[in-house]
């Protein structure tokens, strides 16, 4: 089995981080399908293999972080996530049909941290921390929400 970690430091230095690469590499299958708005993705276990999919009607940079979201999950909370869990667009559980109880809030912000760390590494923004938000997120290709949490601003 691949370890997830040194696929991520592999890419690392890539800007911006390529998520699909990561993922595909780690050995997981990614789609893109339509889905209603409010959900923005899942992970799912199929005949003891797992798969991630993303909302295809999201934009981009919403896209990037579900798929390192749920990336999250499968490193983070793999003995926890059963057929998998489904996340709405505040990426909660409640209201999908991929309810999961065993992920919790905290397995949440796990997950988003992960997205986050992953996505925006700390040590390739410290060097170029002075760019306004707006630059930093089409950079990396996230959203200016996101990088703006990222940075504390």
């Amino acid at each position: 089995m691949v370890d997830p970690m040194t696929v991520i430091a592999q890419h690392w230095n890539s800007t911006p981080v390529p998520i699909e690469a990561i993922i595909r590499d780690i050995g997981l299958p990614l789609s893109y399908e339509p889905m209603d708005d409010n959900i923005s993705g899942y992970i799912e276990r199929q005949n003891g293999s797992y798969r991630i999919v993303v909302n295809s009607s999201h934009a981009p940079t919403r896209q990037r972080f579900t798929a390192a979201h749920e990336l999250g999950h499968y490193i983070y909370h793999r003995d926890l996530l059963g057929e998998g869990v489904g996340d709405n667009r505040a990426y909660r559980t409640e209201g999908t049909d991929r309810p999961n109880l065993n992920i919790r809030p905290i397995h949440e912000r796990q997950a988003n941290s992960f997205a986050a760390n992953v996505l925006m590494p700390r040590h390739r923004l410290s060097d170029v921390a002075e760019q306004s938000t707006a630059a930093l997120a089409a950079r990396f290709a996230v959203s200016q929400a996101a990088m703006k949490i990222r940075l504390g601003r």
